[in-house]
């Protein structure tokens, strides 16, 4: 809302409510206050690096579970992460910030944005996604660590599945292990 009403352009990301008709009133209200805005699915990306192109700015949350992610210490735990931020840095060499607000007394918000975050990039000199949407869950940590009362999740955050994982140290990630698709025949 604060970009919106200070003449910047950004195209939000959200995910459409399961009820319909909440769904088009939320929608209605929130694109008159914030702007565009993108439903989560079939032809989303596309819109979303259309923005990008055009030299549009794009807002994603961080702090969501996604499941065939990119696995991330978060609060200690890996957690399933969605590498698209980073994805998107890598492809377009654009910026990073990180935005929130912070409840005030008497229903009021404070707005803070830190300044271009510093992305790992790899020998090629690539932002490297892994270890960039690791830098980015410690910044959300960090403020959830500093306001705890800020945050409240209705998904399992942790929920990795019953996948086997394994290590790879050099990136600091863990990822799925692939099936052995070898012929035994």
């Amino acid at each position: 809302m604060c970009a919106a009403k200070n003449g910047l352009d950004v195209t939000s990301l959200f995910r459409t409510p399961n009820n319909r008709f909440f769904a088009d009133s939320l929608v209605e209200a929130r694109s008159k206050l914030m702007g565009p805005m993108v439903a989560s699915g079939a032809g989303s990306l596309f819109q979303l690096t259309a923005t990008l192109e055009r030299g549009g700015r794009i807002g994603l949350l961080a702090d969501q579970r996604y499941k065939g992610g990119v696995l991330v210490p978060f609060f200690g735990h890996l957690a399933d992460t969605n590498p698209l931020i980073a994805k998107l840095a890598r492809q377009y060499e654009c910026n990073v910030y990180g935005a929130r607000a912070i409840r005030l007394p008497n229903q009021r918000f404070r707005l803070e944005i830190t300044d271009p975050l510093d992305l790992p990039r790899d020998a090629d000199g690539h932002i490297d996604v892994a270890k960039a949407t690791a830098v980015i869950q410690d910044v959300v940590e960090s403020w959830i660590r500093e306001h705890p009362e800020q945050w409240i999740w209705f998904h399992r955050r942790w929920r990795l599945g019953k996948k086997t994982r394994f290590s790879d140290p050099a990136r600091g990630t863990k990822h799925r292990r692939q099936p052995n698709r070898t012929n035994t025949a």
